[in-house]
């Protein structure tokens, strides 16, 4: 900040370089992100997995499970329990599964949880899980594990999980008479996928989830409470959400020690061709890479085909097939870790420090991803799975402590090759880079036209033409020693008319000096009276005053939900996403005109470079904050608003180009609701090609307004950070860029 204070850095050879290459420059490093990215696909830049901790001793054990039997016997009278007495109610079997833990010998418990649905206008939903506990038998129950399954009912369109409960019971029986646990191992069912998963955690944890826990929101910024905000107050026929509270997660009544671990499995029958791999958590966390390469070294030992993102590691590919495979898998990747959902109940261990992965079961025509040279794969079997998962399941009893080496921040490019945090960061890096080069250009620019306004003054024009002067008399005085050669006495003469002219350029400078004086003044008060100059006080409040826009637009879906379902029977989806749309026109219409609520006079260019030097320097530092917790989240939105970023600048009055109205649109559509939804409709062309225009419009408006609905509802029951985020950064942010771009000033 000292150097950029100076007032004579403007002269410095790196300024001047930087205000002639800033564009290719930014372009430059925008082109480079997107290149490295897509070399850390390459084999030569990334790495293969080893593990970290040694403990673990994977594989070194003999394979004892011989429970497979026992599996397919569970499996089949879990389905005739399913139909002969809940496909008609669509309940958990709860009473089933208490009576086959208890035959087991485990200690077993059940629990209850509540939903108080917050956008359903009274919903409530009540669910029950079922867990069993293996004690130990020769340590005290400080450590655990835990085996889940969520329960599917039979009328889902998801997959069953049937055979996962039925392979969890099996294993169940195998380990109980084993002698050489040294933790307690938690069997699990959970009803209604991860609701049940989130409510059963938090009641282990002791978080009873009260208004105003930290722990409760999960790192949210939703509060619904808050009495400078209660609407309630000024409204009374209508119920604002007056339930602080969503999820009870209510009270267990056993528990072990501290989880260690866990393994979710999600199987729908004992014959399938190969294993998919999930890791994607909560607000994109992963599990430690120690744990996710035990699994998939232990499944490769079973004779199990394991996979990540479709990538399988037992094809053998040509180098440039391998590349583009692993750009694939990493596309794959992020593209399921921006949104911060977790893609199986694993990922909400994670937020508790527990490591955790899902083993989802596929056959060779499942939806979800076709296995090439399907035919040459066996089909595995329930003893093949409860080999690897009696492998896993011993090589973490052999843990001595917490996962604590190896890595908690890659990207995997394959089955067996990853990427570390410090090889995929440059790449955001670049992109933030980019961003700030621009905004250290602009300020540049700023502080070059206050020294040109300084210096266009009369009294430099009259110092110069001083200058010049003076310049020539040394001219004069050589002429006149030479000819002191030929003549001493014109020398006499011309030493005294030089004494008389210098004297004379003296009496003018003086002159000339307090005539710039009076000049100078004169410029000052014209100035002062064309407007009030710039003001920092207007820049802090209209940015103050976004900000409160987008913290308007986090608390709104209450309220839209409410007077859709009151005065118009809405579904909460429809006067939610409605609601957003007619919210984002006001504040595009109204956004441009923040600005000039506290000045009188017109906006300078000063004040609008320095709300875009701002917002430059809010992006690239919002991109970089999330980059290192959710890195996916980061590069998807720097990719996308770097390019806006870059050609969004201060407009002049006189401009009428039809460039600037390119940028306005590219803006609009950059807009977030309005990118979401064009996503939401192209990705719909994508998974429906044969479908015409109307119909893949419509398909996509209905899966905008699920994922609209979706991100509110997972930000207020289970802390997912997407929709915080979108609103109180991103929005804001595209707020400015569209001041600036509907806002002209004055250039002179």
């Amino acid at each position: 900040m000292g150097l950029l204070s100076d007032p004579e850095y403007g002269s410095a050879k790196w300024v001047k370089i930087l205000r002639k290459i800033q564009g290719p420059l930014c372009l430059l490093f925008y082109i480079g992100a997107i290149g490295w990215f897509l070399m850390l696909g390459n084999r030569d830049f990334n790495n293969e997995t080893y593990f970290s901790e040694n403990a673990l001793l994977p594989g070194l054990v003999a394979k004892e499970f011989n429970a497979e039997s026992s599996a397919n016997r569970f499996y089949s009278e879990l389905l005739q329990e399913m139909e002969e007495k809940y496909e008609e109610t669509g309940e958990m079997p709860v009473s089933w599964l208490v009576g086959k833990m208890s035959q087991l010998h485990l200690e077993v418990y059940t629990h209850n949880f509540t939903l108080n649905y917050p956008m359903g206008q009274g919903q409530v939903y009540k669910g029950t899980n079922v867990y069993g506990i293996l004690r130990a038998a020769r340590t005290p129950s400080l450590e655990a594990l835990v085996v889940s399954a969520p329960f599917r009912y039979m009328s889902t369109h998801q997959k069953g999980t049937a055979a996962g409960i039925a392979l969890m019971l099996s294993f169940a029986q195998f380990a109980r008479p084993q002698k050489y646990w040294a933790k307690d191992i938690i069997f699990l069912v959970t009803e209604y996928e991860q609701l049940g998963m989130q409510a059963w955690l938090e009641a282990y944890h002791g978080l009873n989830n009260e208004p105003g826990n930290f722990y409760s929101s999960l790192g949210s910024f939703w509060k619904q409470d808050l009495p400078l905000l209660d609407l309630a107050k000024f409204t009374s026929p209508i119920d604002w959400g007056e339930e602080a509270q969503s999820l009870n997660p209510g009270k267990l009544q056993g528990r072990s020690g501290s989880i260690q671990a866990a393994i979710n499995l999600e199987f729908d029958s004992p014959k399938f061709k190969y294993i998919e791999v999930k890791i994607e958590g909560l607000n994109g966390q992963l599990p430690n890479l120690d744990l996710v390469n035990l699994v998939h070294k232990l499944c490769v030992k079973s004779g199990i085909h394991h996979s990540y993102k479709n990538s399988y590691s037992w094809i053998r590919r040509n180098k440039m097939d391998e590349w583009v495979n692993g750009i694939w898998t990493m596309l794959g990747m992020v593209n399921t870790q921006f949104p911060g959902v977790p893609n199986g109940n694993h990922g909400l261990f994670h937020r508790f420090g527990i490591e955790a992965v899902t083993l989802e079961g596929r056959d060779a025509n499942d939806p979800a991803g076709i296995p090439p040279k399907v035919n040459s794969i066996p089909t595995a079997s329930f003893y093949k799975l409860g080999t690897a998962l009696e492998s896993i399941i011993r090589s973490l009893n052999n843990l001595l402590e917490r996962f604590h080496q190896s890595y908690f921040f890659y990207l995997l490019a394959s089955t067996n090759r990853f990427i570390s945090i410090g090889q995929y960061m440059p790449s955001l890096c670049l992109l933030c880079a980019a961003m700030l080069i621009r905004a250290l250009s602009l300020w540049v620019n700023i502080q070059d036209d206050e020294t040109d306004a300084q210096n266009d003054t009369p009294k430099d024009k009259d110092t110069k033409v001083a200058q010049k002067d003076t310049k020539d008399a040394p001219k004069d005085t050589k002429a006149a020693q030479k000819d002191t050669k030929d003549n001493s006495g014109i020398t006499e003469n011309i030493e005294k008319k030089s004494d008389k002219a210098s004297d004379k350029i003296e009496d003018k400078l003086e002159s000339d000096g307090k005539s710039d004086k009076d000049d100078v003044k004169d410029l000052v008060s014209k100035d002062e009276g064309k407007g009030d100059g710039f003001s920092v006080v207007n820049i802090g409040a209209n940015y103050l005053l976004v900000h409160l826009l987008g913290y308007m637009v986090m608390n709104s879906p209450v309220i839209f939900s409410q007077i859709g379902a009151k005065y118009f029977e809405y579904p909460s989806e429809f006067s939610v996403y409605c609601g957003f749309i007619g919210l984002s026109i006001i504040i595009t219409i109204i956004s441009p005109f923040l600005p000039r609520l506290f000045r009188s006079g017109p906006l300078t260019r000063e004040e609008m470079t320095l709300m875009n030097i701002l917002v430059l320097i809010e992006l690239s530092t919002a991109c970089l904050a999330i980059g290192m917790h959710n890195f996916s989240l980061g590069l998807v939105v720097a990719t996308v608003y770097t390019p806006l970023s870059l050609v969004v600048g201060v407009i002049d009055s006189k401009k009428r180009s039809i460039m600037l109205q390119v940028k306005r649109i590219i803006c609009l559509l950059l807009h977030p609701l309005c990118f979401m939804s064009l996503a939401m409709i192209s990705y719909s062309r994508v998974l429906f090609p044969e479908e015409g225009l109307g119909n893949m419009i419509s398909r996509g408006k209905d899966a905008a307004m699920q994922a609209v609905m979706f991100s509110i509802v997972d930000s207020m029951i289970y802390g997912n950070w997407l929709y915080n985020v979108a609103t109180c950064i991103f929005l804001p942010t595209w707020i400015i860029f569209w001041q600036i771009l509907c806002n002209k000033v004055e250039i002179s």
